[in-house]
């Protein structure tokens, strides 16, 4: 399992809201990372490596290097994504292995758990890799935020959705979404798109993927937060030097 990080593509997508919001923000709350409804495309299962890498991205990108990058108080708390990743794994934990493919009956998005030449035999029928979508929807991510039991009642919210680990690429995508905290309203979605991996074992062979589309998102919006919203940017640089 060695590799480099050859490829990282950051997407963006824009909503009715006004995105200068998120640049004219002092505060977000970034509420951590939810596998819930990852597609994963490897021969092993994930169970027991969610939460380290969760940890090693963290580790990675601290709170104050998203202070950092973002110039602006990033608030952290995962509790919720915590609960839902945790009811993922167990999930993942009871399901029968030799269900090779499920297809969640609300969201129509399957997951693919375990790698398998005989697919269609255990299914039945002939189920083919572009039937497999991996890029959550807008209108499914719409749907995953109304669900979210947050403490926050307001303000500018920021999420990543792991959307598909694919072994055979190679490659990891990722959703870093912005959202309004009390209508839960799409504001911006930046789609990370990593490819090449590294290290030996599940753990050390996906962990910087992850670290390093959150790296790459940072410098992303730290990039349009100075070449698009100068006057934003030199008030928030301002600002945070005066919080030191």
């Amino acid at each position: 399992m060695r590799g480099l990080l050859v490829i990282v593509l950051i997407s963006s997508k824009l909503f009715a809201q006004d995105v200068s919001v998120i640049y004219k923000a002092d505060t977000i709350y970034f509420y951590g990372y939810d596998f819930s409804h990852t597609i994963v495309k490897t021969k092993h299962p994930i169970n027991d490596y969610v939460f380290p890498w969760i940890v090693y991205a963290s580790e990675q990108n601290p709170p104050w290097y998203f202070e950092k990058r973002m110039y602006m108080n990033v608030i952290h708390d995962f509790s919720y994504t915590n609960k839902v990743n945790i009811k993922f794994i167990e999930n993942l934990i009871v399901r029968n292995e030799s269900e090779v493919i499920k297809e969640d009956e609300t969201t129509g998005r399957h997951q693919l758990l375990f790698d398998n030449s005989n697919i269609s035999s255990k299914k039945g029928k002939e189920i083919k890799e572009e039937n497999i979508g991996s890029e959550i929807s807008n209108k499914l991510i719409g749907k995953f935020l109304s669900e979210y039991s947050l403490s926050q009642k307001t303000g500018i919210g920021l999420v990543v959705f792991i959307a598909e680990m694919n072994k055979e690429k190679e490659s990891t995508l990722l959703h870093f979404v912005f959202f309004d905290v009390k209508s839960r309203d799409l504001i911006s979605i930046k789609d990370s798109y990593l490819k090449g991996a590294s290290g030996i074992g599940m753990e050390k062979h996906w962990q910087e993927n992850f670290s390093q589309s959150v790296t790459k998102f940072l410098n992303s919006y730290n990039s349009d937060l100075y070449f698009d919203y100068k006057k934003e940017y030199k008030r928030k640089k301002k600002r945070m030097r005066k919080l030191k």
